[in-house]
């Protein structure tokens, strides 16, 4: 069942804006809300190597999540490292209708 988290996609852009990356605790899971050039998106927040908190880390041009600890990137559309260097990130599916910005866990 789908999980509403804004009202509307303008809603979503005050909260998380363009270039930040936010903390979201949804059923006592943690996972990192993404605004950059590309839309939305919802991955969880660790780091599948050394379960380091994304949220904390940075945004890139090429549409990815960067680790703080050792710079690990990972594709928000596919959760892949780009070099391989260990698992996915799993990605959220997001969902942005008229009727909010939901995610289905």
């Amino acid at each position: 069942m789908p999980i509403k988290l804004f009202d509307s996609l303008e809603t979503a852009a005050e909260r998380v804006p363009s270039g930040s990356i936010k903390k979201l605790i949804i059923k006592d899971q943690e996972y990192a809300i993404v605004h950059n050039s590309s839309g939305l998106h919802v991955v969880s927040n660790f780091c599948p190597h050394r379960q380091e908190a994304l949220n904390k880390g940075t945004l890139n041009a090429f549409n990815e999540i960067i680790c703080p600890l050792h710079q690990y990137r990972f594709n928000l559309n596919t959760g892949q490292e780009v070099n391989n260097r260990c698992g996915h990130l799993p990605v959220i599916p997001i969902q942005i209708n008229s009727e909010g910005v939901f995610v289905d866990l």
